[in-house]
């Protein structure tokens, strides 16, 4: 069973505890579903591999990615995959794989 005890509780809690806390209800997460250590990692990961403003941007997507198997039912590991993504992104330069021509 996780702990339901918000961080804020704790000794020692930070701005960013208080934020987490108040944003799990404001969106109506369960308490400490958001694991904010391994989205700052998956976030300064993108940040130094890729460039800084794939930090908000990847994280995003891995939220929606998450929400969307849950609403399917499904686990999901968009953080794993996307965290091993950025660790190995190589830019392939424009027209590079990936890339897709708009009109």
């Amino acid at each position: 069973m996780t702990d339901q005890t918000p961080r804020a509780a704790e000794p020692g809690s930070s701005t960013l505890d208080r934020w987490v806390d108040a944003l799990e209800v404001e969106l109506g997460l369960p308490p400490r579903s958001v694991d904010v250590g391994a989205v700052l990692d998956l976030a300064r990961d993108a940040a130094h591999q890729v460039a800084r403003p794939a930090a908000p941007v990847t994280t995003y997507a891995v939220g929606y990615a998450a929400g969307l198997a849950a609403a399917r039912g499904d686990g999901s590991d968009a953080l794993e995959r996307a965290t091993a993504a950025a660790l190995s992104w190589q830019d392939p330069g424009p027209g590079g794989a990936g890339e897709s021509s708009r009109s």
